[in-house]
């Protein structure tokens, strides 16, 4: 009996060792992002190696709240181990963050993984999302370039030709007006725009070859060249020629869209999967690239998350590290696409070894690698102050769109909150 009992200590003792050797990281991201891609990812790392446990805080409701979260922590010093930030957001927490001495330069990580790694895996452009005034904060996870997503069903029956997508916004406009003509209960269009971020006027300024803050950024930039004006007569035409509706949210339109009840909608790549599941068989889905009016100079902000690592324990940078690694690279982010629609960032990925035959096999799906070149930046201010700065401007947006507010004093106002609370 004395020796079972000795036996049995041994083993519960040999359990608690192998249980503290074990290195625990928390890490942080928004409730959508942890059901549909970071369950997965962190079930599989964790079931692959016994060195590394990797579990989820709380999640944050939005990339807004995400980064809310993020600087109170800050201030309070109770940071996770890692994050997800916004590629927007990420340039005023890092710079937050790093007067505090809380947040990881991972250059020499990645130096440290021997020569030829970075460029086997990642594109400079790629990895210049997670860069913050020229330090390597974080790591590319999700990457998207907003694309179309049109019914074809509804094409056909407005006599347009699915095959043939509007190659420029005129084209566009005039298809829309087709649609719309279908009836009263059809919306022709939805464009992300006075939505959560402002990832679609970001857009609007990109894809004229404009830029939203100068190379080093530290000065507003977005009104030069009439970009801002010009921006803002688009966001007006897409109400009153493309016949896009300002008194509904997306969640509603959304609906519209996977119901049949619209016929062309532009929004993330990130999407795709639950957009095919959500229209199943009603009608024949399709993607395709976005319109562009610059096609030599033209791009288009990327949206999505880098990874980012905040613990200052070297033991949970390096357990940190192994795990950002993982989704970043080419099986993590097979994973992420497939579940999603990203782009992926891992360049490997396009491999036939993880997503190149399934792109070649699936169309659908591959409507982001065509839009790999036009993969710009999704700006953040100088300052600490994104997130109140878009949510001044966005009423701004809406004002134009709606006809309350003519584009050039829109433009003018846009500039002036973004030039006047980045200074704060």
């Amino acid at each position: 009996m004395l020796k079972k009992l000795s036996l049995a200590m041994l083993m519960v003792s040999v359990s608690v060792v192998a249980a503290e050797a074990k290195t625990v990281i928390t890490c942080l991201t928004n409730s959508g992002h942890l059901t549909r891609q970071h369950e997965p990812l962190m079930k599989e790392f964790n079931e692959m190696q016994d060195e590394i446990e990797v579990k989820y805080a709380a999640p944050a409701k939005d990339y807004a709240d995400s980064h809310l979260k993020m600087m109170r922590a800050s201030a309070t010093n109770t940071l996770p181990d890692c994050a997800f930030e916004a590629y927007n957001q990420l340039p005023a927490l890092a710079r937050a963050m790093a007067k505090r001495g809380q947040i990881v330069d991972l250059a020499p990580l990645i130096a440290a993984e021997g020569e030829g790694w970075k460029e086997l895996n990642y594109t400079d452009n790629m990895l210049n999302l997670g860069r913050v005034d020229g330090v390597q904060y974080g790591m590319p996870f999700n990457a998207s370039v907003i694309q179309w997503y049109y019914n074809a069903d509804l094409f056909r029956k407005a006599g347009l030709d699915p095959d043939n997508f509007p190659k420029d916004w005129d084209g566009l406009f005039a298809a829309t007006q087709k649609i719309a003509a279908l009836g009263d209960d059809i919306t022709p269009m939805f464009m992300w725009m006075i939505n959560g971020d402002d990832w679609g006027f970001q857009t609007l300024i990109e894809m004229q070859g404009g830029a939203m803050v100068s190379e080093d950024g530290q000065k507003v930039v977005f009104d030069e060249n009439d970009y801002a004006v010009k921006a803002m007569q688009m966001a007006r035409r897409l109400v009153t020629d493309g016949g896009a509706r300002t008194d509904q949210d997306r969640s509603t339109q959304f609906t519209a869209f996977t119901e049949g009840k619209m016929g062309i909608w532009g929004l993330s790549p990130a999407g795709a999967r639950d957009m095919q599941e959500r229209v199943g068989d009603a009608f024949e889905l399709r993607s395709t690239p976005f319109t562009v009016w610059n096609e030599e100079k033209g791009t288009l902000p990327t949206g999505g998350n880098a990874a980012i690592i905040t613990t200052q324990d070297p033991d949970k940078i390096a357990a940190v590290w192994e795990y950002l690694k993982f989704v970043t690279g080419p099986r993590g982010q097979q994973v992420a696409a497939q579940i999603t629609g990203y782009l992926p960032t891992n360049r490997r990925t396009l491999d036939d070894e993880y997503l190149g035959k399934f792109y070649a096999e699936n169309p659908y799906y591959a409507t982001p690698i065509k839009q790999y070149d036009r993969a710009g930046p999704w700006y953040g201010y100088p300052g600490t102050q994104n997130q109140k700065i878009w949510s001044e401007q966005r009423s701004v947006i809406k004002s134009v769109m709606e006809g309350e507010t003519s584009p050039e004093d829109g433009a003018a106002e846009l500039k002036d909150i973004a030039v006047t609370l980045s200074q704060k």
